[in-house]
């Protein structure tokens, strides 16, 4: 394992597949659930003492998870004290990289994405093309992969982890939704909610 403190508000973590088996963690695990990802960084900062050096209470983290072909897995965490305008966030260093492979996003009610929509139009965040499902009693919001590939979406991305319960990449289970779920509003599901 190697914990790399990047400056005061980035930690890259490198961990080998065998690791997280160890810890009974699968990389499709953190793929869907952001809780498990934010988890796994909080329990490996304690394991090597570095709370004092990076201090993550009362703040939204944005974290990134991907493997590379040598077998290993990497984190990176991002504090995020005010949620800042991304132009400003990648003008400020222009090195950082980010990845968003998540097009699906599950909410527990439709409440919960209208409290979202709330936020969204006070923040002015980009959607893109998105489309909202109801699939056994859960919504989906399902966005393009141009949406998703926008610099403007690492914004949205960080507000819409903080209210889904969960989020998947393009997999099989995308395939389910779009086969079985039935679609409530397509195209600017979310531009048309945020005008209720």
């Amino acid at each position: 394992m190697k914990i790399e403190k990047v400056d005061d508000n980035k930690v890259k973590i490198t961990l080998s597949f065998e690791e997280l088996e160890m810890r009974n963690i699968k990389l499709s695990d953190i793929e869907k659930n952001n809780n498990i990802a934010k988890n796994l960084f909080t329990s490996l900062i304690e394991e090597n003492n570095l709370d004092e050096d990076f201090e993550f209470e009362d703040s939204q983290l944005f974290i990134e998870a991907s493997a590379d072909n040598n077998n290993t897995f990497i984190l990176t965490i991002t504090k995020i004290e005010d949620l800042p305008d991304i132009t400003k966030y990648s003008r400020k260093k222009s090195s950082i990289l980010y990845r968003i492979d998540s097009n699906l996003f599950e909410f527990s009610s439709l409440d919960t994405i209208l409290d979202f929509c709330k936020l969204a139009k006070e923040e002015k965040l980009f959607f893109g093309r998105n489309t909202l499902y109801k699939y056994n009693d859960k919504y989906f919001l399902l966005f393009s992969d141009s949406a998703i590939k926008n610099k403007k979406f690492v914004k949205t991305y960080v507000m819409l982890s903080e209210f889904c319960s969960r989020y998947f990449s393009y997999d099989l289970f995308y395939t389910t939704i779009k086969e079985k779920g039935q679609v409530v509003i397509s195209n600017l599901a979310i531009q048309k909610l945020m005008k209720i």
